[in-house]
């Protein structure tokens, strides 16, 4: 695929997911090196596009494994987001709620991810590029894992008000392929745990939210009866798929 192939989607989607040797441009490169790796950070940046993860000084920021072995988020180049403002760091912790709601059920839909930028625009102190940058973010942490006691710490001591946001956030992603798996409800059940809310009422709330929102929910979908339960007690296994959250 031709980096210009994949900067038109760019420009159509905002972001390409993929891995490095997709491009074509890349078959001379040897990215297992720290000159192929800058060579090509130097060839996206030349297209005005920039990854995650991140390349810094030949070496790939946070990530232990080789660049071959894991998806790339390519998007286009902008402003750095200022991640000690506060602003920020509350629309970065949506987007991870965001991302955790869209993968829970063990599968992500285009539904899901056209909501979750849609949530993120919604976010009025934010600017166009914060909007853009936190979207690029939340997009690389669904490619991620994640610790599950560090998002619900952060989520803890967030005022009432931003807990209602970052709720009704991660039910509009909850209803986007109109269908409430298992695993989102005992993630709502925690979030609503932490919110002094009743998690007897998370059906009736989502039902509701989804009538507000004019989506239709439907029942269990037919190749989803054999889905395998990802989480038997919220404790358990959803720890270990949330295992890698320090690195978003």
């Amino acid at each position: 695929m031709l980096l210009k192939e994949i900067k038109n989607q760019i420009q159509s989607e905002g972001y390409f997911v993929g891995t490095w040797d997709v491009i074509d441009e890349t078959n001379d490169i040897y990215i297992e090196t720290t000159a192929g790796l800058n060579e090509f950070k130097e060839l996206l940046s030349k297209s005005g596009l920039e990854c995650f993860p991140k390349i810094v000084n030949g070496t790939v920021a946070n990530i232990e494994k080789s660049l071959t072995a894991i998806p790339l988020v390519i998007f286009n180049k902008g402003i750095q987001l200022q991640k000690d403002k506060s602003d920020i760091k509350y629309a970065l912790l949506v987007g991870k709620i965001a991302a955790v709601m869209a993968k829970v059920d063990g599968e992500i839909v285009q539904e899901e991810v056209r909501q979750i930028r849609a949530d993120i625009h919604t976010l009025s102190f934010l600017s166009e590029s914060e909007k853009y940058r936190v979207f690029i973010r939340t997009v690389y942490a669904l490619q991620q894992n994640y610790s599950k006691e560090e998002l619900m710490e952060e989520f803890a001591i967030l005022p009432a008000k931003a807990k209602a946001q970052a709720l009704s956030i991660a039910k509009d992603i909850a209803i986007a392929d109109h269908y409430i798996n298992r695993n989102e409800r005992l993630f709502l059940y925690e979030l609503y745990r932490l919110s002094d809310l009743p998690t007897n009422t998370v059906d009736k709330d989502l039902k509701a939210h989804a009538k507000n929102k004019n989506v239709a929910l439907e029942g269990k979908h037919t190749q989803k009866t054999a889905e395998p339960e990802l989480v038997i007690e919220l404790d358990d296994s959803f720890e270990q798929m949330l295992s890698e959250f320090e690195n978003f």
